[in-house]
């Protein structure tokens, strides 16, 4: 049975994070979308190992550079090419790359050899690590996932708008929503760390206050809902994932 020890553990999380910060934070939405170019799916498989080696610490393990971009490239151009729902694509696709990061762990031979920034820093690097991918987990992760979730709802009002000429148009800002959506979650991420848990009962009060105006309108009754529920997921997905990273950053 292959043994857990705190070295692996650490390696684990400095993958998981590399993966995160490569695939939400690095990778712009032009770069997501032209990933069907070759020039495109090289650069971000490289950058995503790239990344993976310098968090992983270990210098004299290349071969974590090359495994990770290899099959980051592989994973992705089958993304690509595979036809059905996007939601289950993005589900299968983030299963294959931390069961890429599993596999690394496990055939790690040095178990025992300890990350440079681990020896430079101690247990501060590992919670360091925790920190950063229980961030972009709250902040970038669920954009993501919560667009798949209301997808279906978009359509329905996109669907209504294109029946009815005389159906409001969106009028919102260019990617708005998708801010607004991240910087609650950000500021959700600070309050819950800070022990400030009113602050974010707070800030449901205050983003309830700002959509007044279209959740009294009847007209605008399926915008209304919609920005609800999206609202709901988000704040519901930000205060468990805050909450298990601050207790989890916590214990280390």
């Amino acid at each position: 049975m292959f043994p857990v020890t705190s070295s692996a553990l650490e390696l684990g999380c400095a993958l998981v994070t590399a993966h995160l910060v490569g695939d939400y934070v690095l990778q712009t939405d032009r770069m997501a979308q032209s990933k069907y170019r070759w020039s495109v799916l090289l650069v971000h498989g490289l950058l995503q190992g790239v990344v993976a080696y310098v968090l992983a610490g270990r210098w004299e393990a290349w071969e974590l550079f090359a495994v990770t971009s290899l099959t980051h490239i592989l994973i992705d151009r089958a993304r690509i090419s595979f036809r059905g729902g996007r939601s289950f694509a993005l589900a299968v696709d983030q299963m294959a790359h931390l069961a890429v990061v599993a596999g690394l762990v496990f055939a790690s031979d040095s178990a025992s050899v300890w990350s440079a920034w681990t020896v430079w820093l101690g247990p501060s690097y590992l919670r360091l690590l925790v920190l950063i991918a229980g961030a972009v987990l709250c902040v970038r992760v669920a954009g993501v996932v919560i667009g798949y979730w209301v997808q279906p709802y978009l359509a329905e009002i996109e669907m209504k708008r294109s029946a009815d000429s005389a159906a409001p148009s969106n009028r919102g800002l260019t990617n708005g929503g998708r801010v607004i959506g991240q910087w609650e979650r950000a500021l959700i991420f600070i309050f819950i760390g800070l022990g400030q848990t009113g602050a974010v009962g707070f800030l449901v009060a205050a983003k309830s206050i700002f959509r007044f105006g279209e959740l009294k309108d009847r007209e605008n009754r399926m915008e209304a809902e919609y920005i609800t529920i999206g609202t709901l997921m988000s704040f519901g997905w930000a205060t468990v994932v805050a909450h298990a990273t601050w207790w989890l950053w916590a214990r280390l």
